[in-house]
């Protein structure tokens, strides 16, 4: 088997997201309809002001040489951007959205071509307003449930690049697969993703259908015994609480965390944490980067490339016991 070293991954993955400058902008045929959880949505011309108003959905849009004109406000960067996609705007700033609620006002200010939601939280009246706006295109998934590959696929269905779009995530599906032959270490590991909120007694424990177990799945590493079991308990969710008095009882060989501010120091500073043996032994990463946390917890066709090298550096350093 040939092997891929760091170096070559880095080179092919800054070949692979050429700026989008160097991208072609231009748009596929219409009229065109899309499918989605809500029906059918016709464009009958390409949008020239588009709006996304679902965490990373702009990404998609602008690996495919096109910028949306507004997009969700990311948390914790002071752009409201995440880098990745800021250097793809470039001059150009979008308008910033509210993610946690749909400003029908404020959208129809905008005076859109289209709207596009896909990882977001639109529900069967939320979608009604908002095509009485515009045509718009909801996830096909779930609310907060579509992954990336959801999210390139519906973004080359709307500018009618689909097969641009597929190559897109074929290309990405090989970089995340060759992750596991760069950092061997992790695979077949078990891991634990959560998270945890200052004053609470509990963590949060991410289970199989969330986008940050399953793209850990993706690199060939599998979940805790003890995440499998509340998994399986859980039915359609996909997340759950751990006392911290019980953390054993979901461990595994990684524990990966990631903090708001303040919430790191807050939980490592707590005995019962200290005492984990995760934590104890040094298996454990704690995110508190925003650039990591956000392309850790919400991964896309260019968060991949930019972060995912150094997140699973420290992520294999952790599982071989070395300082990260």
């Amino acid at each position: 088997m040939r092997l891929v070293t760091r170096r070559a991954l880095t080179m092919a993955a800054a070949a692979m997201f050429l700026p989008s400058s160097f991208a072609c902008a231009t748009t596929g045929t219409y009229p065109r309809r899309i499918h989605h959880a809500f029906g059918r949505t016709e464009l009958r011309s390409a949008p020239r002001r588009l709006v996304t108003m679902g965490y990373g959905d702009e990404a998609a849009f602008l690996a495919l040489g096109y910028r949306p004109s507004a997009i969700v406000y990311s948390g914790m960067f002071a752009s409201g951007m995440t880098p990745w996609c800021e250097q793809r705007f470039g001059a150009m700033k979008p308008v910033l959205l509210d993610g946690s609620i749909i400003d029908f006002e404020e959208i129809a200010r905008l005076e859109p071509g289209a709207i596009v939601g896909v990882f977001s939280q639109i529900d069967a009246e939320s979608y009604g307003r908002l095509s009485r706006i515009a045509p718009t295109i909801a996830y096909r998934s779930g609310p907060y449930r579509a992954g990336w590959k959801e999210q390139t696929e519906i973004a080359g269905a709307v500018l009618g690049l689909d097969e641009k779009a597929r190559q897109l995530v074929v290309e990405t599906e090989r970089l995340l697969g060759s992750y596991g032959d760069v950092y061997p270490g992790l695979k077949g590991r078990s891991f634990t993703f959560g998270s945890y909120f200052v004053g609470s007694s509990r963590i949060v424990v991410y289970l199989p259908g969330e986008t940050r177990v399953d793209w850990m799945i993706g690199i060939g590493m599998q979940p805790s015994p003890g995440v499998q079991r509340l998994a399986a308990a859980s039915g359609e969710r996909v997340s759950a609480d751990a006392s911290l008095e019980d953390l054993e009882s979901v461990a595994g060989d990684l524990l990966v965390m990631w903090y708001e501010p303040g919430a790191r120091a807050a939980l490592e500073g707590q005995r019962l944490f200290q005492m984990f043996s995760a934590v104890r032994e040094g298996r454990y990463v704690g995110l508190d980067d925003p650039a990591e946390i956000w392309a850790a917890s919400w991964p896309n066709v260019l968060a991949i490339p930019y972060a995912f090298p150094r997140i699973l550096r420290r992520m294999e350093a952790a599982v071989k016991g070395e300082v990260n």
